[in-house]
Formats: C-alpha cells, structure tokens, sequence
C-alpha cells in the first residue's frame, strides 16, 4: 500500500500519515499511523477512515470537512479519533488535496499528530480556577477527566488516598489509578458514559479497587458525573476509599454464615447488598448474581407488583415482624421453580442508612403432605368436571338422535334435489331462492350433526400420550391454511414451542380450531397478524394463539365454550358453534384448561396447558 508519495521522510515521520484513493479507501499508512492508532497497515489497506478511525458521532463532521478540502485543497482542523483498543485521542489534523496534471484528484493525504496530552494539561490550566476550590471541599478523592480519559484535575484527597503528587498525575490516562485486570474493559466503559453522559454509581454490591503508587491495591465505591464546560464534556469521579468498611462487613458475614437460615439484606432502594451462603444454596444464585439487583429477583412475578409497597411500608416503620403466618408466601429460585417459605424481617441501622435483614426459611417438607392432599382434591375436582362435561354433551347428542335428525335431513336434501332436477328453470325465481335455501339450511344442519358426533366422539375416545414436538405440529397444521385465501394477508408468527405430553391427533384437532378461528375472525384485518407462542405459568409452559382481529366483550365469555355458542352474527362470520367446545373438551379430557382474553376489536388471546405432570420440558 505504497503509492508514489512514499518516502523515508514520510516513513519516519512519528506524525500519523495517511492517503486514499478518492473513493476513500486507505492506499498509504506510515509507521506512524500504525503507533498513533495501533492497526497495522496490512489491516489498513483497503479499508476507509470511517471503518477505522472516525467514531459515528464524528463521521457528518469529517465529511464536511474532506468537502471543504476538496473545495480548497487544504483543511486544517483539531478533533477526536478512535484508537483500535477503542480508546479516543486528540489529533490536529490536516487534510490536502493531490491532483493530477488533468487537476483530477489523484490521492487525498492526512497528517494526524496526536495532541492528547497537551489537550489535557490546557484543559487543566482553564478549568483548574473554576473547580479547585469546589473539589478540596469534599471528603471524597476527585478525579476530572476530559474526553480521551486523561486527568485533567485531581484535588488533595486524591494525592493522599492513591500516594501520587499533582503533577505526576496531570495529564496522564485515568487507568494508570486502576489495577491491570481492570484497564482493558475501563476504556470501553469510559467510552460508553460520554455516549450516554449522565450521573451514576459505581460499586454498590461489586468489587472494585484503586491501585496506589506503591502497587498496593484497594477497595472502593465510585461515583460519576457529566460535567460540561466551554472546553468539552468532562467526567468528574468522586472515589472512596472503603476499606475499613470492608473489614468490618467481613466480621459481621462471619456472623451471617453461620446462621441456619437465608439471610439477604437490602437497602430502602431495594437492592441486595449482602447475602449469606444459605442463599445460593436454596435460590441456586451465585453472590454476583444477586448483589446490586433488586430483591424482586426472588419473589414470584405474581407477588412483584405490590411488593415495593411493602417493602416502602418496612422502611417507613421499620421494626422486627414476622411474615407468612398464616399466608402463602413463596421464594423464586433461578431455575425459576417457585419454593413455599417463611420471612422474618430486622432493620439494620449502619452509616449508609437503614437496611433490613430479610431471614428466609424453606418450608417446602411442612408443604408436601399439605400439597399433596391438595392435588389430590384438584384432581378428583378436574376428574369430575371432566365427567359433568362428558354427560352434558352425551344428553345433548343422545336428545340429537332421539329425534332422529339425520333421516328428515336425508329426505329433504333427497327431494331438494329431486325438485331442482325435474323442474329446473321451470321455477319462479322466488321459488328457486326458497329451494336454495332449504337446500342450504339442510347442509348447515348436517355439518352442525357432524360437529357434534365429533364432540361426543372425544369424550369415548381413549387418550394416546406420548411426548410430541409441539413446534413440528404446528408446521404440519398449518399446512391447511397455506398460502391465505385469496385477497388475504396474513402474517404467522410462531415462537418456540415445547414438547408436551399429549394425544398428537386430539392436539391436532386443537390447533386447527384455533387456527381457524383467528383465521375467521381476523377477515377485517390487513394484515392478519397470528401468533402461536408460549409463556411460564409457575414454571410450566402455557401455549397460546393470538390475533388482531375483531375480538370481543369479555362479559360473554363464559358463553364462548359452550356447544353452538356464538358472539357474532352468522351473517357476518360462519360456523356452527362446536370448535371451541371441541377444543375445550380435548384440553380437559387432558386433565388442562382452556381460557381466553379478549377485548372488542382488539383481538383475542387463547390460552391453554395440559395437566402439569404431563409437560415436559422445553427441548
């Protein structure tokens, strides 16, 4: 990647110097280029200044800038440029224009001398008035650093905690005050706060450390400001050093670890501070995964709503109680499996505030006689529910085939179309229409008969369990309503689904109710949008279908599962009246249910899962 302007003098120039072709991409890159921005000019070559270089704020301003070059061959300029580690410096840069005896643009060539750190010691020199009073005033070590994270002022806290005088410091990166193992991940973290520059706290619930001069290394907690000034945005760290604090929560964990219960503690904004091994033991979570969030993590999503209302409640009054007596309260492990315990709660009163002192008790062996006697009656509940169903439908078939529907039915269709064929065109047309009518009114009937031999069919039907991929099942159903209907558009979104214990052909016939019911009811919409996916109900999947289609009032769905229920007019969307009864009846026959949300014209969402021990898990 050596043009024609190379040279020993350009080579050795420890200025970065650069050239591209006019449509941008690097052809020349000097040595200096390579120690100014640490890419090599074999990862240079071919490549353009904003892929390198240039970060994206910057690339409208450098753009402007190679205009007005073009425009008068030369711009001279200072501004911010990105290193390959991600680090940003300061270049005064030139850009020149090279054109050819035709004066077409024969190469464009850059000179980028890095200026970083005499951009930080002027910077120190105009704002070292407006700020030195403010900083020796606090109690904390303070750091402000420009841009580039260079040090632009430190206050006398600073020199006594880290053991460096001012002048070693002015002017040099803010890493030299971090232990190795932390300087690589700063430079991306440094980079990421000036991309979103606002106030915040650093170490609360994590281990971070200062390094003094000496090489000693210790504990701190650090906090961050955005400062803007007529020089640039800065950042303005407030460090403390917390090492007797340190020692003395280490006597106090010591205390903590030989408590028999989970102890965890918090702080008014509800987040984990401290925990002690019984913890990770009984949640299943690691100290880091837990330190710093909040303590909503252990508590089921059903009781996290109201929780910070207690929590507020504690803090407002805070004194020893005891709760769970008498309620069913329940801990969240990782694994997402819900655990029965007992809380008793102590306010702690230290120099950060008041904490509270959660001991937490597994009382899931008291539960599993209670729990077992529970799912014995919920089971002997479905069972007969199952069997109430059963009958009702049985009479409703039975009272069906008492009156004997199929045989009139046969006979009027017989002579509907005995009359069609033997008088034809010889009918008035209003006679035509009304023989049309009995004709169609003779078919509803039928399917309706249909429909409902199939209802009562399911309930005699032996259930065929075995573990079927719910995802390839879906594929395979919605096969039938591929491609959509003429003049349809309809959009599928299908998620990631179990495996579940079922009778594949019932489930089958689940689906396509399902499917063809959103299919009907989205007829208005374009596009249909259906979604077939999956959600945790007390750590089990729950399948569910939604669309975006005409919906409807929630006060009638009690009525929805019912056999030839309907919430629509017929004339405006077909059906007997009997899917969703099938559908239900298919469910509970698998010891689950069925349920649905809707709301009018907004869609409907319906829900459904099989008997718990009959899931599996997700594959």
């Amino acid at each position: 990647m050596r043009p024609d302007i190379s040279n020993k003098l350009l080579d050795d120039n420890p200025d970065a110097i650069l050239a591209t072709a006019p449509d941008g991409k690097i052809i020349y890159w000097n040595p200096g280029a390579q120690s100014v921005f640490g890419y090599s000019s074999e990862e240079a070559a071919g490549r353009t200044l904003e892929d390198l270089i240039i970060p994206a704020e910057l690339v409208e301003e450098e753009r402007k800038n190679l205009k007005e070059a073009l425009n008068t061959d030369f711009v001279l300029y200072e501004s911010v440029r990105r290193r390959k580690d991600g680090a940003l410096i300061y270049v005064i840069s030139s850009t020149k224009i090279v054109r050819n005896s035709k004066s077409d643009v024969d190469y464009i060539l850059f000179n980028k001398k890095d200026v970083t750190h005499l951009k930080a010691l002027r910077d120190a020199k105009l704002i070292e008035a407006k700020f030195r009073d403010l900083l020796e005033s606090t109690p904390d070590a303070i750091i402000i650093a420009n841009l580039t994270g260079r040090i632009v002022l430190s206050n006398n806290q600073t020199h006594r905690v880290f053991g460096y005088e001012r002048r070693e410091l002015l002017g040099k990166p803010v890493e030299m005050l971090l232990p190795e193992r932390f300087r690589k991940s700063h430079v991306g973290h440094r980079a990421h706060f000036f991309s979103q520059p606002r106030a915040r706290s650093m170490g609360a619930g994590l281990e971070l450390y200062g390094l003094r001069k000496d090489g000693k290394e210790f504990p701190v907690e650090i906090s961050l400001s955005p400062l803007e000034t007529d020089e640039g945005a800065l950042v303005m760290s407030a460090i403390r050093d917390i090492t007797e604090r340190k020692k003395a929560e280490s006597k106090f964990k010591s205390l903590l670890e030989s408590a028999p219960d989970a102890i965890v503690i918090i702080n008014k904004e509800g987040h984990i501070v401290l925990v002690n091994s019984q913890v990770e033991r009984i949640f299943g979570y690691t100290r880091d995964e837990l330190l710093g969030h909040d303590v909503e993590i252990l508590v089921p999503g059903q009781y996290r709503g109201k929780h910070p209302q207690h929590r507020s409640g504690f803090f407002a009054e805070p004194r020893t109680r005891s709760m769970g007596a008498g309620l069913q309260l329940k801990g969240l492990r990782k694994d997402g499996t819900e655990f029965p315990v007992e809380i008793s709660l102590s306010p702690l009163e230290t120099e950060e505030g008041t904490l509270a002192m959660a001991a937490i008790r597994d009382i899931s062996e008291r539960k599993n006689v209670e729990k077992e006697i529970e799912n014995l009656n919920l089971g002997l509940e479905s069972r007969n529910a199952e069997l109430a169903a059963a009958n009702k439908e049985l009479e409703s078939f039975t009272y069906s085939v008492a009156h004997d529907l199929r045989a009139p039915l046969r006979h009027i269709q017989a002579f509907s179309n005995m009359l069609k064929q033997e008088l034809g065109d010889g009918l008035a047309p209003s006679a035509q229409e009304n023989l049309q009518e009995i004709t169609d009114s003779a078919h509803e009937m039928g399917v309706m008969i249909d429909d409902l031999l199939n209802l009562a069919g399911i309930g005699r039907r032996e259930l065929n369990l075995e573990v079927t991929n719910l995802s390839t099942l879906v594929h395979e159903v919605l096969k039938d309503f591929q491609p959509a209907p003429a003049g349809r558009n309809i959009e599928w979104k299908i998620g990631d689904l179990p495996h579940i214990e079922c009778d594949a052909g019932l489930m089958k016939h689940v689906l396509s109710n399902l499917f063809s019911n959103a299919v009907k009811y989205t007829r208005p919409r374009n596009p249909a949008i259906i979604e077939v996916d999956q959600l945790t109900e007390h750590g089990h999947p729950v399948i569910y279908v939604r669309d975006n289609g005409v919906g409807f009032s929630m006060k009638h769905a009690d009525k929805l599962f019912g056999a030839f229920q309907r919430l629509h007019r017929r004339e405006d969307f077909e059906g007997t009246g009997v899917g969703l009864a099938t559908v239900q009846r298919i469910i509970q026959k698998h010891g689950g249910r069925v349920w649905v949300n809707a709301e009018l014209d907004r869609g409907a969402t319906f829900f459904f899962r099989l008997a718990i021990p009959e899931l599996t898990e997700n594959k």
